[in-house]
C-alpha cells in the first residue's frame, strides 16, 4: 500500500439496491479499511428543463470542482463513476494538464459499469453523449470496469494506452441461513424485479408482458414485486401506474420503492421467478444476487448479460422489448416447478463464485501501481 488519498467523487446510497450503487457502497468501504485517508465528495444535480439549461449546469458543476485542486496535497487518487460524466468531463480535462504544471501528484481512476451514449435516442443527442464520454475516459490516467464485455465495450473510445483492471463485482452469503427460513406465500408466485424503474431497465415491457399473463392468459394467482428508485424517470414512473391501473392489474403489483437491505433478502426470498427486461446492462449484479437466492431467471439478451445467464441452462434469454416473448418465458417457468429447480440450483453454484475481496484486492493492487 503507498500512502495517499482516496478521494471519490460520486454519490454513495445510504441503503445501495442497484448494481453500480452496490459496488460503489462496498468499493468506499473496502478502501476505507485499506487507506488512512478516503473522502467522499457529492453534489446535488440541479434541475433543468431545457438542454441548455443542462449544458450551462453541467459547465457550472465541472468549474466548480476545480477548487478541489488548490486543496489537495501529496499523493491523491480521484475515483469517478462514469455517471458523473457530466459533472466531471471537463473537470479532468483540465486536471489532466493541470497537476502536471502544478506539480500535483494526482491520478483520476473512473469506474465504468456501462456507458450511457448508445442508449440515448436522437443522433445529436447520443453523439455529444459520446464526445462528453471520450473526453472522460481519455483523461484518465487508469480506469476500473466491472467485466470484460464492458472492458471491450469502451475500448474504441480510447485514444491511447490505458491501463485497464476487470473486478467483477462480488457476494455477501451471509444470509443464507435466515433466508432458507423464511415461508414462501403459498396462495400465489410472486415475481421480482430489482432496479431503477426506468425505460432502460425495460418495466413498461415487464408491465404489458404480466398483463398478458394475468388478462390473457387467465393466471391470477401472480404478483409483480417492483423495488427500485422511482424518481429517477418521474414522468415515466407516471405512465407506469397508469399502465395497471388502465388495464385493471394495479392490485397484483406491489411497488416497494428503494427497500433496506433486510427487506430486499426478504422479497428476494419470497420470490419465485425474478424478471429482468433490461435493454442494456454492462454485468447485471441483481443477477448474481437473483442467482444466490436460488431463484429462475428470465431476462434479456442484451449487454453483458448473456456472460451470466445461459439460455436453457440456468435461465431463459428474451429479445429486449419483446412483450409476448417475456410473457410466453414467465408461463413457461411457471407451469415447470421442476425446470424452477434446476435453473434456480444452476445459479446458486455459479453465484457462490463471486467474490467482493477478491475483485477489491485487484483494485487496491491497480491503485498502488498507479504513480510507478
Amino acid at each position: 500500500m503507498i500512502d495517499c488519498e482516496i478521494l471519490m467523487l460520486m454519490p454513495l446510497c445510504e441503503h445501495p439496491i442497484t448494481g453500480g450503487e452496490i459496488y460503489n457502497r462496498k468499493l468506499h468501504d473496502y478502501l476505507g479499511s485499506r487507506y488512512t485517508k478516503v473522502k467522499n465528495i457529492t453534489w446535488q444535480i440541479k434541475p433543468h428543463h431545457t438542454k441548455l439549461q443542462f449544458f450551462l449546469n453541467s459547465m457550472e458543476q465541472n468549474l466548480s470542482l476545480l477548487k478541489l485542486l488548490g486543496q489537495l496535497e501529496g499523493r491523491t487518487i480521484i475515483i469517478e463513476d462514469i455517471s458523473s460524466s457530466s459533472d466531471l468531463f471537463l473537470f479532468n480535462l483540465i486536471i489532466k494538464y493541470a497537476k502536471w504544471l502544478l506539480d500535483k501528484k494526482i491520478r483520476v481512476i473512473p469506474i465504468v459499469h456501462h456507458v450511457y451514449a448508445p442508449l440515448l435516442e436522437g443522433g445529436l443527442k447520443r453523439s455529444l453523449k459520446l464526445q462528453e464520454e471520450r473526453i472522460f475516459l481519455n483523461s484518465a490516467d487508469g480506469i476500473i470496469v466491472n467485466s470484460e464485455f464492458t472492458k471491450n465495450s469502451i475500448e474504441s473510445l480510447i485514444h491511447h494506452s490505458i491501463d485497464m483492471v476487470v473486478a467483477y463485482p462480488g457476494l455477501n452469503v451471509s444470509s443464507i441461513a435466515r433466508i432458507t427460513e423464511i415461508v414462501k406465500d403459498k396462495e400465489n408466485l410472486h415475481l421480482l424485479f430489482v432496479g431503477y424503474i426506468t425505460p432502460r431497465k425495460g418495466v413498461d415491457t415487464l408491465i404489458d408482458s404480466f398483463r398478458v399473463l394475468v388478462k390473457d392468459y387467465g393466471i391470477h394467482n401472480l404478483i409483480l414485486d417492483l423495488v427500485g428508485d422511482t424518481t429517477r424517470d418521474p414522468s415515466f414512473f407516471r405512465e407506469i401506474l397508469r399502465r395497471c391501473e388502465s388495464t385493471g392489474i394495479m392490485d397484483k403489483v406491489r411497488i416497494h420503492g428503494r427497500v433496506a437491505s433486510d427487506e430486499l433478502e426478504m422479497l428476494y426470498a419470497m420470490a419465485d421467478i425474478f424478471v429482468f427486461p433490461s435493454i442494456w446492462e454492462g454485468f447485471g449484479m441483481v443477477l448474481i444476487e437473483a442467482m444466490y437466492n436460488r431463484l429462475p431467471i428470465v431476462t434479456t439478451n442484451a449487454g453483458a448479460i448473456p456472460y451470466l445467464v445461459k439460455d436453457g441452462k440456468n435461465g431463459i434469454l428474451v429479445p429486449v422489448r419483446d412483450t409476448e416473448k417475456l410473457a410466453n418465458s414467465i408461463k413457461r417457468l411457471i407451469e415447470s416447478p421442476e425446470l424452477r429447480r434446476s435453473f434456480a440450483e444452476s445459479n446458486f453454484q455459479l453465484a457462490i463464485k463471486f467474490n467482493w475481496n477478491e475483485s477489491f484486492s485487484k483494485i487496491e493492487s491497480f491503485l498502488n501501481k498507479s504513480f510507478d
